[in-house]
C-alpha cells in the first residue's frame, strides 16, 4: 500500500485547482504528465519524509516503518526528479524553480508541524490551503507558458474559500465538544465573506461578455472561447 498524506481535505485543495487551471487553459499538452506527476509525488513524499523525521528525531531506536519509508521515498525521489527533467524542457525554468522551492518549503512546514503534533492548527492550515492553491497557476504555466491573471485570481478565490471554510470547521469542531469556540466572536463577520467566491466569478463572467465587444473577443473560436466559461463556474 503506497504510504500517503491522511489529511483527506488536502487532496482536494491540492488537485482541484490542478485541474481547474488546467480545464482554464483550453489547449491540451503533453506537459500537464509531468506536471501532474511533480504535483502527486510531491505530496506523496510527505509520508515517508515523515516516518524519517520521525526515526531520527523521535523514536531514537530502529523501527520497521523507517525502511520502508526510505525505499518509498527513493522511488518517488527518482520519479519526481524525471517530472523535472520533463518540465524542464519546455517550462521556463524561472518561474517552474520558483514552484519547486516554494513545494519545497511547504513539504518541510508540514512535515515540521507534524513532529510536533500541531497539525490542526488554522494557521498552518491556511498556509497549507495557500501553497496547495498554487498548482493552479502551475497549470497555467505549463500549458500557455505563461502565467495568466486569471490563473492568480483562480488562486485567490480557492484559497480564500478554503480559509474560511477551515475556520468554520474548527469552530463546529470545538462547539461540538462543548468548548467555546476561540473565534466565536468573528462568526458573524466570515459568513457575508461566503458570498466573495460567487462573486469572483461573476466578475469574470462579466470580463469574458465585456471581450466580445473587442475585435479580437469576436474573432475567438467558439469551441476556445467556451469551453472555459463552464469550467469557471
Amino acid at each position: 500500500m503506497i504510504p500517503a498524506p491522511r489529511e483527506h481535505g488536502a487532496w482536494g485543495l491540492l488537485l482541484q485547482p490542478f485541474v481547474a487551471g488546467a480545464i482554464l487553459s483550453a489547449r491540451w499538452t503533453w506537459l500537464l504528465v509531468p506536471a501532474l506527476g511533480l504535483v502527486l509525488l510531491g505530496f506523496l513524499m510527505r509520508e515517508p519524509l515523515t516516518v524519517l523525521a520521525r526515526q531520527a528525531v523521535v523514536w531514537r531506536v530502529r523501527n520497521p516503518r523507517s525502511q520502508a519509508a526510505a525505499w518509498w521515498l527513493a522511488g518517488e525521489s527518482a520519479l519526481l526528479l524525471g517530472c523535472c527533467a520533463w518540465l524542464w524542457t519546455g517550462v521556463p525554468r524561472g518561474e517552474l524553480l520558483a514552484f519547486l522551492a516554494s513545494g519545497a518549503a511547504l513539504t518541510a512546514a508540514a512535515v515540521w508541524v507534524t513532529l510536533r503534533n500541531r497539525q490542526r492548527s488554522r494557521l498552518f492550515q491556511m498556509v497549507s490551503a495557500a501553497g496547495l492553491g498554487l498548482t493552479g497557476p502551475l497549470a497555467s504555466l505549463v500549458v500557455l507558458g505563461t502565467i495568466e491573471e486569471w490563473a492568480w485570481l483562480l488562486w485567490a478565490c480557492l484559497t480564500f474559500h478554503a480559509a474560511v471554510s477551515i475556520l468554520i470547521v474548527h469552530m463546529r469542531l470545538e462547539r461540538r465538544a462543548g468548548r467555546a469556540a476561540a473565534g466565536s466572536a468573528v462568526a458573524p463577520a466570515l459568513v457575508p465573506l461566503l458570498a466573495v467566491p460567487p462573486a469572483i466569478t461573476l466578475l469574470a463572467a462579466g470580463y469574458e461578455l465585456s471581450r466580445l465587444r473587442t475585435e479580437a473577443g469576436m474573432r475567438e473560436p467558439l469551441r476556445r472561447g467556451g469551453f472555459p466559461t463552464p469550467a469557471g463556474s
